[in-house]
């Protein structure tokens, strides 16, 4: 039994209807007016926007006409959507082109360290940021390299990015999918930090490169397929030392306990006769610093005599004589070279406690024992003229001057006064000189904390340069590693103005030295590197008009005649005013043509005249 209550009102029965039969007139009239309430609003919003073109028609309009309307209005209400959802879609994907979700070019898991890239030219981007490092020698700084003729920058983050006028750096939905050019100033505008790697292929051996995000650091790990004797492709890359070439040969071997014995005696040489050794330097030092505060250092034994001889005689006739009489130090490694530089008048200094191990004979050959020991003498020199608080240039013997070159280090103007040291460029572009392939015969070091603290570290590398039968090699590898580590400032000058052997003896700089034969050029000296012997040398520069050392000075016969000269005696019985010119070699630069006058000296030389 049910039991309803209502206002105090009770109905009982056994039975009923749904109770929404009771209602259905009820809801059939509230849906009648429901839709007659719908219908009556969209007439009225149709009349409300009718055009005046519409306003023509008829006010009534059919129920078919009302459904039609409907439609199309809706049409319009879900295109007008879907515009706003596609502009929101687009707004959405430029929103992910600026974060991490966008299409990169490279993927988000190197992100940190390729967010972007850009090139910029090799030449522009070298000259905007000169870290010192040469180019191929062959190629003039405005010459292409072709395969290495553009810089690849890779950005670690978005905010490193080029401003966005400059071009798209970071995805692949720009003009093209190519990487994009820029000038150097744009592409580095927001680098804080622009960390630079030089590397070659060697002649296109089958090299890779892999950038590693991690704990940085400032060198290159190298790995090699190398048995520890033998390149060979067929076995797993090992991790190797830099020196290690792609035909097994090692240039930068640990030197052995015998080379440390070695270098033990000739530092305890060294400090034993260090403040003696001052005290006497001291003066003579100053005395050729001046008013500039720069010392011309060279270090001579009897055997090369008479290419001291000639450097003198050459700079006095080309009108440099007097520079050379204030500004050049000679160390003299036994008493021949000191009678000489006495008897010419320069600034010597010799102490036979430090240089009683030196050899008077000339090195026969690169790397021998003469040789070597040169090599030790050039490196204390310099150290204690630099430890004194002076600039130096060092320069061997065996070059001349056609400009005098202290101008041009001294120029504050010049790009190249913000380099803490100087080198004429070898040439060579083997491993063992990466990456500067500085020569030691010619280079200036300015006096300051980073210059002392590298020749007091090449003091002590003594065993390095004895094993290796160098100084060059053992400089190079400290000219890298102070570069980075102290932020020496190291420069390698163009060959074009401080040409060398490299220049004399290659077929590549053929036109080169005719200019320079001719006189269409005019570099600051030619230094006769590159060269065998002493023999050689003097006949390279007699027929390059360079020599003007009296035949009786020659061979150490000068010593002999400084003894008995007085005054500037030796001076003119040693030097001659004019070039004394001969031809020796057809196939090599002259300053007269040498036809039916020589002899070629390289397998398949040609004429250098034609």
């Amino acid at each position: 039994m049910v039991s309803v209550r209502n206002g105090g009102s009770s109905y009982r029965g056994g039975s009923r209807s749904p109770l929404w039969i009771a209602y259905l007139p009820q809801i059939v009239m509230l849906f009648l007016v429901a839709t007659t309430c719908f219908y009556s609003g969209v007439l009225l919003g149709m009349k409300m926007n009718v055009t005046p073109s519409e306003q023509s028609r008829s006010t009534t309009l059919s129920v078919d006409e009302v459904e039609a309307e409907v439609l199309r209005r809706l049409k319009l209400q879900q295109k007008e959507d879907n515009t706003k959802i596609e502009a929101g879609s687009n707004k959405e994907k430029d929103t992910r082109k600026k974060s991490d979700d966008h299409e990169r070019r490279f993927p988000k898991t190197i992100s940190k360290i390729a967010y972007g890239s850009a090139l910029v030219g090799k030449n522009e981007f070298i000259q905007q940021f000169d870290y010192g490092i040469p180019k191929p020698p062959s190629k003039r700084s405005h010459e292409k390299d072709p395969g290495k003729d553009d810089v690849l920058l890779l950005y670690g983050s978005q905010k490193s990015l080029p401003d966005d006028n400059t071009g798209i750096v970071h995805t692949n939905d720009g003009p093209t999918s190519e990487i994009p050019h820029m000038s150097a100033s744009d592409a580095t505008k927001n680098c804080a930090v622009l960390n630079v790697i030089y590397t070659d292929t060697h002649g296109g051996e089958d090299q890779c490169m892999a950038i590693v995000g991690n704990y940085e650091s400032y060198h290159i790990q190298r790995w090699l397929r190398f048995d520890g004797t033998n390149v060979d492709k067929s076995i797993p890359l090992h991790a190797v030392g830099r020196g290690v070439q792609s035909n097994g040969q090692n240039k930068f071997q640990a030197p052995s306990d015998r080379y440390a014995l070695q270098n033990q005696a000739l530092l305890e040489i060294y400090f034993n006769q260090l403040e003696e050794t001052l005290a006497t330097l001291t003066p003579i030092a100053a005395s050729c610093a001046g008013d500039d505060n720069t010392v011309i250092v060279m270090v001579c034994n009897t055997g090369q005599s008479d290419l001291l001889i000639n450097f003198f005689c050459s700079a006095d006739a080309r009108g440099f004589g007097d520079v050379v009489r204030k500004k050049l130090l000679i160390f003299a490694t036994d008493e021949g070279v000191l009678e000489i530089a006495k008897g010419l008048g320069v600034n010597v200094f010799y102490d036979e406690k430090i240089f009683e191990t030196m050899p008077e004979e000339e090195a026969k050959r690169y790397g021998d024992r003469a040789f070597t020991q040169m090599m030790y003498a050039k490196i204390v020199t310099v150290q204690l003229i630099n430890r004194m608080g002076y600039d130096v240039l060092f320069q061997d013997v065996d070059l001349v001057w056609y400009q005098n070159p202290l101008p041009f280090f001294h120029d504050t103007e010049s790009p190249a006064h913000d380099f803490d040291i100087l080198f004429q460029d070898d040439g060579a572009r083997s491993l063992r000189y990466a990456p500067y392939s500085a020569n030691t015969g010619f280079y200036y070091v300015r006096n300051n904390d980073k210059t002392k603290f590298l020749f007091r570290s090449l003091l002590f590398l003594g065993d390095m340069v004895l094993s290796m039968t160098s100084h060059q090699q053992a400089l190079a590898a400290l000219l890298d590693e102070h570069s980075s580590l102290t932020g020496l400032r190291v420069k390698t000058l163009p060959g074009i103005e401080f040409p060398g052997g490299y220049h004399y003896h290659r077929k590549k700089e053929i036109d080169f030295m005719r200019d320079i034969a001719t006189g269409k050029h005019i570099p600051y000296l030619l230094h006769m590197s590159w060269t065998t012997n002493k023999s050689n040398k003097l006949l390279f520069f007699q027929q390059m008009g360079l020599w003007y050392t009296n035949e009786a000075c020659e061979s150490g016969g000068a010593v002999n005649l400084a003894k008995e000269s007085t005054g500037t005696s030796l001076q003119q019985k040693c030097c001659s005013a004019e070039p004394l010119i001969s031809c020796h070699y057809r196939d090599k630069p002259s300053i007269q043509s040498c036809h039916g006058q020589g002899k070629n000296i390289d397998a398949n030389g040609k004429p250098f005249w034609k």
